[in-house]
């Protein structure tokens, strides 16, 4: 499990700023003060390892995240300083702590080369001085010591391992589609960050059994949790994916509905909710412990109910193992992680729990969350604007 996270010269971080975590944890707050930029230290570093297999070089634009250059990365206040710094430390049994520092390449603007990898206090990345036979004027052999630095092998580090377990749905996943077509690894359980591989997962994959401790009935498939799990969430639910088996049609069509009465209907006319959670909950059945799964607006398109509910689907991934990280700006989400630290069934203490508020001068604050599920210091600005609201209404109708 990923501990902490520190943050150097990165995107809004001109100083080093270091986050606590845990098994569930939610970053909330204005937008735009950081709390994609925290999410986005770790997809940028998993896409490097899962892409590369080495941190040599910073990938950029991959899977998870495209962010463009490194002048976009590198925070524009620090004119001088030239490297960008992530530290992780995990809670592995050897205590893994790893920090990454990067500048830009002069090959390529898109990449960042590494300039240092500190593994628990040693640094990895080590100049090495070797021979080359070249030839001169003066002597047809002669030898010349060139220097180069090189990464130490990194398989006894835990952490790079870890990098490999991600999972992620972003915010801008895909609404409403009914027609996909067939990939070419029916296999994958690649689910893909806006849910675009969702189709052909359920489509080759609906009678997978899924083995965690998040099942809510005996019909342990990927499809009848899916189900259940929608069923749940949104007060009735059904899928149907045709076409698997036309060896003539590279299409694949998606059917929803609201009810289990047999019928099904074009997801279109059932309500962007369905769509919008269907990767989150896809994503999190698969998920196994030891893994990380990052959400980003897990409450686009659903009633405050649905969010509850929604929130205790991703709290028992945590307290299975699954580590999440939730960026939200729902207070139905919040409370509903509070309920989860308070609630018996659950087994979620208020110390496994860890909430961000960055506020609007790019400040962040860990918020402390007690045993009674009060948070000690509430800031000025969070999820305070129904009391604002109904003040205003009350003067106003006087």
């Amino acid at each position: 499990m990923i501990k902490e996270i520190t943050l150097g010269n990165f995107k809004c971080f001109e100083n080093e700023e270091t986050f606590y975590f845990s098994k569930l944890n939610l970053l909330t707050g204005i937008n735009g003060r950081g709390k994609s930029s925290v999410l986005q230290s770790l997809l940028l570093v998993s896409q490097t390892f899962i892409k590369k297999r080495s941190p040599q070089q910073l990938v950029l634009n991959g899977e998870w995240v495209q962010l463009g250059t490194f002048d976009d990365i590198k925070n524009d206040s620090s004119n001088e300083n030239n490297v960008i710094s992530f530290r992780f430390q995990t809670n592995d049994f050897d205590q893994n702590d790893v920090c990454f520092k990067y500048t830009d390449a002069e090959e390529s603007e898109r990449i960042a080369k590494i300039v240092s990898l500190v593994v628990n206090g040693e640094e990895k990345f080590i100049e090495a001085t070797s021979t080359s036979n070249f030839t001169d004027k003066k002597s047809k052999n002669s030898n010349k010591q060139i220097k180069n630095k090189n990464l130490l092998p990194l398989d006894s580090v835990k952490l790079v391992s870890q990098f490999h377990r991600f999972h992620y749905v972003s915010a801008d996943r895909l609404g409403p589609v009914e027609y996909v077509k067939k990939i070419d690894n029916p296999e994958s359980l690649n689910i893909g960050i806006k849910g675009q591989n969702l189709v052909n997962v359920l489509a080759y994959n609906e009678n997978l059994k899924i083995e965690n401790a998040i099942c809510k009935n005996e019909n342990k498939t990927l499809k009848g949790q899916i189900v259940e799990w929608l069923s749940y969430i949104l007060d009735g639910a059904n899928i149907n994916v045709k076409g698997r088996d036309e060896k003539e049609s590279s299409i694949l069509r998606f059917l929803l509905n609201s009810q289990q009465n047999g019928k099904f209907y074009k997801p279109a006319n059932v309500g962007f909710g369905y769509s919008y959670i269907l990767p989150i909950i896809a994503t999190g059945l698969i998920a196994k412990s030891g893994d990380v799964f990052v959400v980003e607006n897990p409450e686009a398109h659903l009633h405050p109910r649905a969010q509850s509910r929604l929130t205790e689907f991703l709290t028992l991934l945590s307290i299975n193992g699954v580590q999440m990280f939730i960026e939200s700006h729902s207070e139905h989400i919040l409370n509903g992680v509070r309920v989860a630290a308070l609630d018996p069934k659950f087994g979620l203490s208020n110390e496994e729990v860890s909430i961000y508020y960055f506020d609007e001068f790019f400040n962040s604050e860990k918020l402390e969350l007690d045993m009674k599920g009060k948070i000690e210091n509430w800031p000025n600005g969070f999820f305070d604007q129904q009391e604002i609201d109904l003040a205003s209404i009350f003067n106003f109708s006087k």
